[in-house]
């Protein structure tokens, strides 16, 4: 992978360069897919066309014991809208959205070796300071986007749980770290509210 689709990976965390053209390799086109929805990589890479109906990207998974399969609608804001719109022109509905390198379908092992190439070739070349973790993976998008809705955009934990396929109780024991400093200002800048008045004879 060269430097530039290193960038193109992990342009919206680096604000190193922008998205453009360059950056339509297919582990872009993923990596964009999965910060958009808040989404787990199998669950873009299992997406077909017929999933995108326009405004939303339905998007399903096996969780529990026995596995039983989730099904959920992500809304999606404009730019992703334009997103997934941009990946279903000229398809047939059941057409994967996404592909790899030839057109085959995504498997983990593969989406695994395109972040880590993307990973060594940024750091490859870049000072210490922008160096990316070795550690990171695809998943990491999709932390990447909860921690973003809850503590940039201040969207609150039930809605990013149903958004993004998880629990309550998972945001929490998870995520709430991300949130303490966001709570803590908006805290700061309610009013006080009235004291109790008496009561009416």
């Amino acid at each position: 992978m060269t430097q530039t689709h290193a960038y193109c990976l992990f342009a919206d965390q680096l604000l190193a360069v922008p998205l453009s053209a360059e950056c339509w390799n297919p582990i872009s086109q993923l990596q964009l897919a999965l910060r958009g929805a808040g989404a787990r990589p199998h669950e873009v890479a299992k997406a077909t066309v017929a999933d995108f109906d326009g405004s939303r990207l339905k998007l399903s998974h096996k969780k529990g014991r026995p596995p039983k399969l989730r099904v959920r609608y992500v809304v999606l804001d404009q730019k992703g809208i334009e997103f997934f719109a941009s990946r279903v022109r000229e398809k047939a509905p059941t057409d994967p959205l996404f592909t790899a390198t030839d057109n085959r379908p995504w498997r983990r092992d593969l989406w695994a070796d395109e972040v880590r190439a993307a990973i060594a070739a940024h750091n490859k070349d870049a000072s210490t300071e922008r160096h990316l973790p070795t550690d990171a993976s695809a998943y990491s998008f999709r932390h990447a986007r909860i921690s973003e809705l809850l503590q940039v955009y201040g969207v609150d934990p039930l809605t990013v749980a149903a958004q993004t396929g998880t629990s309550l109780r998972m945001i929490e024991r998870i995520y709430f770290k991300f949130i303490p400093s966001a709570m803590l200002e908006k805290l700061a800048n309610l009013k006080e509210l009235p004291g109790p008045t008496a009561a009416s004879p």
